[in-house]
């Protein structure tokens, strides 16, 4: 039986019960002997590992080496994760155990150099089980270690990570299921039913939308096969570039099944535990539990136009490219557009237009593409995956390498007038100037009927149609000055964005991670109720991530950026 009891009650026994699980070795006997050490992912390449001399592994590093950049590899493993900030201690270049990332067979990078675990966890435990999460509660409660939770490792934030803490691996939590008229538990009205799709926590996006394509449905996703349905995605808001028509990911989630930090198993929906199942609808991963099934509401199959428009840029061609964009965007929001766009591409997907009527609304970006020796194909689907196996499975984001976010959304507002129009394409200026393209994820739900407060997310979603981006990244092996200076570059940057957009917010999942106005940006006036719900299921602060709910800036002197800021 799952436990069932309120949180006060399993405190009382946790704290009878102390000396059971308050040591590594007598945890690791309650989950069966399968606490493991968790090492670093190239360490197999390493000959010194935390300063004493261990034995290289060449089959495995060879196996590292030709798959240093695969998303897929990553996922399966629970020392995988996709970007190195997570692993490594950023305020200490030689606290890390990294491979060249553009040249994973160099030498340099492991040869009589030691491999040190960064801010990797000390350990891991492969979740089977509710009753593994509530173990490992008790645990943490008991000895004061902290957990963390990881799926894919899809993070910019270090969230999934953390310097001797205990890691919760959900990766196979794979479960997957089909409902033509689920209801929500404790539903009283039966005729509330839905489409829904319900997944384990270690089901990621790949597996959902194939699983989906076999039952003739479409679910609301992220643009990379290897993101996780149930965890940080859904969790911040979750964008797809279906959500200017559908919705967020939160708008759309209709139950989860969760174990708190006070360590009950829970389901919560809009019928029982209202203000978790609000929480967690946009309050973030990792901060009020671990969720180990998620449920979505599921649309019919889709048919939509889709253009994929680009050209090769020069010094010359993208201001004038992005200065179409940015006077079309408000007509385009309207006929249902989404998509992304950098300074010389545009994929964009609308389920309203014809092929026919997609030209005509795109004539101008294709007529500039195309004068600039570029193409331009509409074409029409009559369901996501193809699109999907075509467009987002070819286009997957690198991996393997030191990539932080600065994204901002941008409110409709800021097109309605010639001064907000020339803020942005000054800051394009900028970029450019940089050497940088922008990157313009075009997924605000302009289209989409929401109640408002209905979800914790930031307010300032309800009134975007872009999320901008630019960021900041470092190679493998960079020295501390720079690394402060791209910190720098990407606070310049973020300063500027604000400043664009008074009032607005950003997408906390994608967002600068040293935003400092981060409660204000991420989550406006949710923040304080949020902030309370944590308190109550997570009275003693079990889980603690970068700049999540709960989270104080006096923890910035025990993090790994903190000789960066």
């Amino acid at each position: 039986m799952l436990a069932k009891s309120s949180g006060l009650v399993l405190l009382a026994l946790v704290s009878s019960t102390v000396a059971k699980h308050c040591t590594l070795n007598d945890f690791n006997a309650t989950v069966a002997g399968r606490l493991q050490l968790l090492t670093p992912f190239s360490l197999p390449c390493f000959s010194n590992y935390n300063g004493k001399p261990v034995a290289r592994d060449n089959a495995a590093c060879a196996t590292i080496q030709a798959n240093y950049s695969d998303p897929l590899m990553r996922t399966n493993y629970p020392n995988g994760y996709m970007n190195n900030q997570d692993e490594m201690w950023a305020s200490d270049p030689s606290d890390q155990c990294l491979l060249d990332s553009s040249d994973p067979t160099d030498p340099l990078a492991f040869v009589n150099t030691t491999c040190r675990q960064g801010n990797l966890p000390s350990h891991y435990l492969e979740v089977q089980s509710a009753k593994d999460v509530i173990e490992a509660f008790k645990f943490s409660n008991c000895s004061g270690k902290k957990l963390v939770i990881k799926n894919s490792g899809h993070d910019y934030l270090t969230r999934s990570s953390g310097r001797d803490t205990l890691s919760l691996w959900t990766r196979n939590l794979k479960s997957m299921q089909y409902s033509a008229d689920f209801a929500p538990r404790d539903s009283k009205n039966t005729s509330r039913r839905y489409q829904a799709i319900t997944v384990g926590a270690g089901v990621n996006f790949d597996e959902v939308y194939e699983f989906a394509q076999t039952k003739n449905v479409t679910i609301l996703g992220g643009y990379s096969p290897t993101v996780g349905v149930s965890g940080g995605w859904i969790q911040n808001g979750g964008h797809s570039i279906l959500s200017p028509v559908y919705g967020l990911g939160v708008d759309r989630v209709l139950e989860f099944k969760i174990v708190t930090p006070d360590g009950v198993y829970r389901t919560a929906n809009e019928f029982q535990n209202r203000d978790l199942f609000w929480a967690l609808r946009g309050g973030g991963g990792g901060t009020f539990g671990v969720v180990l099934e998620s449920t979505h509401h599921v649309e019919p199959a889709i048919r939509f136009v889709a253009a994929n428009i680009k050209f090769t840029s020069n010094s010359t061609n993208m201001l004038p490219f992005m200065e179409i964009v940015v006077n079309n965007t408000l007509k385009w929001g309207q006929e249902g557009w989404g998509g992304h766009i950098t300074g010389n591409t545009l994929v964009n997907i609308s389920p309203f237009l014809s092929v026919e009527e997609a030209e005509v609304s795109l004539a101008s970006v294709i007529a500039y593409a195309k004068a600039n020796g570029g193409s331009a194909t509409i074409e029409e689907f009559t369901s996501w995956y193809p699109f999907y196996e075509k467009y987002v499975k070819t286009s997957s984001v690198a991996v393997g390498v030191t990539r932080f976010p600065g994204s901002r959304l941008i409110p409709r507002s800021i097109f309605n007038t010639v001064e907000g129009r020339q803020n942005l394409m000054d800051y394009f200026a900028v970029i450019q100037s940089l050497g940088q393209t922008p990157y313009i994820p075009v997924v605000g739900p302009v289209l989409y009927n929401y109640t408002e407060g209905s979800t914790s997310a930031s307010p300032a979603w309800r009134e975007a149609i872009w999320e901008l981006g630019s960021g900041a990244t470092w190679d493998w092996n960079a020295t501390l000055p720079t690394r402060k200076q791209k910190i720098q570059s990407i606070q310049n940057m973020t300063a500027i964005i604000e400043g664009i957009t008074p009032g607005s917010g950003a997408y906390s999942n994608e967002a600068n991670p040293f935003t400092i106005d981060w409660i204000e940006a991420w989550w406006g006036d949710n923040y304080a109720k949020l902030l309370r719900i944590k308190k109550k299921y997570d009275p003693r602060g079990l889980l603690s991530c970068w700049k999540c709910i709960g989270w104080k800036e006096s923890q910035v002197a025990d993090s790994p950026f903190a000789a960066l800021l």
